[in-house]
């Protein structure tokens, strides 16, 4: 159930996967509802949809922060062992 509607969900994970995806969604909703002050379903899945894809992006983005980092911090790494080979 998504805020308060029945769904027939197929995909290829599990079911128990799938469920937990579906109750994120649900609470990111309710979320929404409890701060917007309207009662167009629309709007706060809409809302709900933009706050998801934001997450995802900015995870994104600190991920490959992340891994420029990684590589930086190994080729240094690699120079230090070639250094000392020599």
């Amino acid at each position: 159930m998504i805020f308060g509607s029945e769904y027939v969900l197929s995909s290829e994970e599990s079911e128990e996967y799938t469920s937990k995806i579906s109750n994120f969604v649900d609470e990111k909703m309710h979320e929404i509802a409890e701060t917007e002050n309207t009662g167009d379903t629309t709007r706060i899945a809409l809302m709900a949809a933009f706050d998801i894809a934001d997450q995802i992006a900015r995870q994104r983005t600190r991920h490959g922060e992340d891994r420029i980092r990684i590589d930086k911090a190994l080729k240094r790494l690699e120079q230090h062992i070639d250094d000392k080979k020599k």
